[in-house]
């Protein structure tokens, strides 16, 4: 056994090696063998540095987005003095500042050493990357046991839901990966220790106190299909008429709560919100629709027609949260920045549901579930693929390691320009 632990370590050790040597070489090639490898411990390790990297050589893009805010807000805090560090823990509950600690944090520490973004960006991808592939992982685990096509390819998607590229809205993305993580081991195996997890969700964006309250909901009510499913049903047909009721709930809140609400309920903001959608294509508008509507037609699919495959508890625990969070969802719509942001969230576990069922059908072959599917993926995935290429720099696929930091050179520019 010792003479297996040695050989075992030896080997591990040289596959490091060489992985590190190709790192060097070519970042992107050493990323995409990793991939190919993705079962081994030292290639988890290569993917990971390699978002970290992604992050390091960001290419903040847009004027007026939240990468371009978060690089200026590094210039300003590199012009403070160490004092104002106590000033953002002290505005946590502040009237003046914001309520999310994380990303103030983060961007004060940077800027004691640099007033570049390289390095803030790094720090964002490394937080965002761990989360981002311990979730993959959870998947990734059942896939490796049972690998199938139809699995895999729900796997990819699940992956490109919110990709690397979303750092470009840390805070929220960001989030959203640390609770779906600890959301996932509270829904599917009801262990409340998680709830620490889930919980610090809203020191990086302070709207997933909203979501903690349903997921809390949901572990003391428990099951009740009975309440969830007609609950679910009248959340496509009541919201606009809620929307008094949740402005006047709004109106009730005080200091930083409030004026952060009135950023997602004010009437003027949801009319710009509503122009904005207008200017977008075609295929941009129905992307998210499709994808929603193949995933409610998925979990319909499974529960009415193979529901004996998911009688285990795990899986009935996320179907029963499924239809509470889809309620949730759908009446937080009426401000459209609210519900349409969780809905991401809900794309994440309902692509598990299919996932969970779909891994316990090895083969190659496609089946009909995968197939209805495949376009508002594939859709979908291309759709976050371009908007991400603003923020991938070109050099990053190309031989050596320190190129993309001397030229910054978008792959939107290179690709789409």
């Amino acid at each position: 056994m010792r003479n297996f632990s040695n050989t075992y370590d030896l080997k591990s050790l040289q596959d490091s090696k060489t992985y590190f040597l190709l790192f060097i070489i070519w970042p992107f090639i050493a990323f995409i063998t990793a991939l190919i490898n993705y079962n081994t411990k030292e290639a988890k390790r290569v993917v990971y540095l390699f978002l970290i990297y992604y992050g390091l050589t960001f290419v903040v893009g847009n004027v007026g987005n939240d990468a371009e805010r978060y690089a200026l807000s590094l210039r300003q805090n590199a012009e403070l003095p160490f004092s104002d560090f106590f000033n953002i823990i002290g505005g946590l509950y502040g009237s003046q500042t914001t309520v999310d600690i994380v990303q103030p944090l983060i961007s004060f520490i940077v800027s004691r050493f640099t007033s570049h973004h390289s390095l803030l960006f790094a720090s964002f991808a490394a937080l965002f990357g761990f989360f981002y592939l311990k979730s993959i992982n959870l998947l990734y685990k059942r896939y490796y046991e049972k690998p199938g096509l139809n699995a895999l390819i729900h796997l990819a998607f699940f992956a490109m839901i919110l990709p690397i590229m979303a750092i470009n809205g840390f805070r929220m993305w960001t989030a959203a990966w640390i609770f779906f993580f600890g959301a996932y081991h509270v829904i599917l195996y009801r262990n409340p220790v998680y709830f620490i997890l889930t919980l610090s969700s809203c020191l990086v964006h302070y709207s997933f106190l909203s979501v903690n309250a349903v997921l809390i909901i949901y572990y003391f009510a428990g099951n009740r299909n009975i309440v969830y499913l007609p609950l679910a049903v009248l959340s496509f047909i009541l919201p606009n008429l809620l929307m008094p009721f949740f402005q006047s709930i709004f109106g009730s809140l005080g200091g930083a709560l409030k004026a952060r609400a009135e950023m997602y309920a004010n009437d003027d903001v949801i009319l710009a919100r509503q122009e904005s959608f207008e200017d977008l294509a075609w295929f941009m508008k129905i992307g998210n629709d499709l994808v929603l509507y193949y995933l409610l037609f998925g979990i319909i699919f499974i529960q009415v027609l193979h529901k004996d495959s998911m009688k285990d508890q795990p899986e009935k625990n996320l179907f029963s949260f499924l239809l509470l969070f889809l309620a949730f969802v759908n009446f937080g719509k009426v401000i459209p920045s609210f519900g349409g942001r969780f809905q991401v969230i809900f794309f994440m576990f309902a692509t598990l549901f299919i996932f969970l069922y779909l891994v316990k059908l090895p083969g190659r072959k496609i089946n009909l579930l995968t197939l209805v599917g495949l376009f508002p993926m594939l859709l979908y995935a291309a759709i976050a693929f371009r908007q991400g290429a603003d923020s991938i720099n070109a050099w990053i696929l190309t031989p050596g390691i320190g190129l993309p930091l001397l030229a910054p050179l978008s792959l939107a520019e290179v690709m789409f320009y």
